[in-house]
């Protein structure tokens, strides 16, 4: 430890002191310099030892305290979870025929409650998979499958989005590529983080967003392409950064919390695969997707 030094020294003055005074040779005109050198030595000794105790106070073992904030991310979630859902679920009831007729304004109030409602508990789901991630304490549940099945769960829930949006989108799937071993369910959440990025910033009315599924050996070769705002090199190097939001007005236009493609990346790696991107400002991105097949 640190403090040792000065405790040492401090324990050696002592020792020779207690030494000369047992054979009578201490010299009185001494005496006091030689207990204030001591006294000093002891009191840097404390000094030290309460400096070290602080900086372990201040840098926990970093496994116990990841372990302690996924703990209470966790219980965190479940919490915030519980009320969202009973918000949605009043919030739904209100909006059947059975509740009576609504006025405009009414509507609009009850439209704000329920986008909000599920903007929440997108953000919380992002939130435990970003704490389960980081924790390294999200469990795989692998499995064979096809490609074109999570392509069609992809298509399921990024359509009506696409729809809203007015973009296209499009899928191809042709037979014959790699069988799979992954967690299709975390994958159908990476890739639709993908999609749904590149359906927001693709134009309106032309913006057309394609999923292409190719093999390379073995492997299955994703790609996800775009005709939208495109990104920067600036931003390119900070894409997957959690929380990271580019400063393009495009972007800031809609709402956002920074975690689609940090989680995209961090499933997929998860998985065994890559991804790599490229992208041209005003032309468009195309994110490409490795992911190794069965053998």
């Amino acid at each position: 430890m640190a403090n040792e030094g000065a405790l040492q020294e401090a324990q050696a003055q002592l020792a020779e002191l207690i030494k000369a005074a047992k054979i009578g040779n201490i010299i009185p005109i001494r005496l006091p310099g030689q207990l204030e050198a001591i006294e000093a030595l002891l009191a840097k000794a404390e000094e030290q030892h309460a400096e070290e105790m602080q900086k372990r106070a201040a840098a926990p073992d970093l496994e116990a305290y990841m372990k302690d904030q996924a703990a209470f991310l966790s219980h965190a979630v479940h919490e915030l979870r519980t009320p969202m859902t009973s918000i949605r679920g009043y919030a739904d009831m209100l909006n059947t025929p059975a509740m009576g007729e609504l006025n405009d304004m009414q509507k609009q109030f009850l439209d704000t409650i329920r986008t909000n409602a599920r903007r929440m508990e997108s953000l919380l789901s992002d939130v435990s998979i970003i704490n389960k991630l980081r924790a390294n304490n999200l469990r795989l549940n692998q499995k064979m499958d096809m490609f074109k099945n999570i392509a069609m769960m992809i298509e399921k829930q990024m359509r009506p989005y696409a729809e809203e949006l007015k973009r296209t989108l499009t899928f191809d799937i042709p037979q014959g590529l790699p069988l799979l071993t992954v967690d299709s369910e975390l994958l159908t959440i990476a890739l639709n983080k993908l999609v749904e990025n590149a359906i927001r910033y693709s134009p309106e009315e032309t913006g057309t967003v394609k999923v292409t599924g190719a093999a390379a050996g073995s492997d299955l070769v994703i790609t996800i392409a775009d005709n939208g705002i495109g990104i920067t090199p600036e931003d390119l190097a900070q894409l997957g950064t959690l929380y990271f939001r580019s400063e393009n007005e495009a972007v800031r236009a809609y709402k956002g919390s920074g975690t689609g493609i940090p989680i995209a990346y961090g499933l997929i790696e998860l998985m065994g695969g890559s991804v790599s991107v490229e992208s041209t400002v005003d032309v468009g991105t195309t994110f490409t997707i490795m992911l190794k097949g069965m053998t």
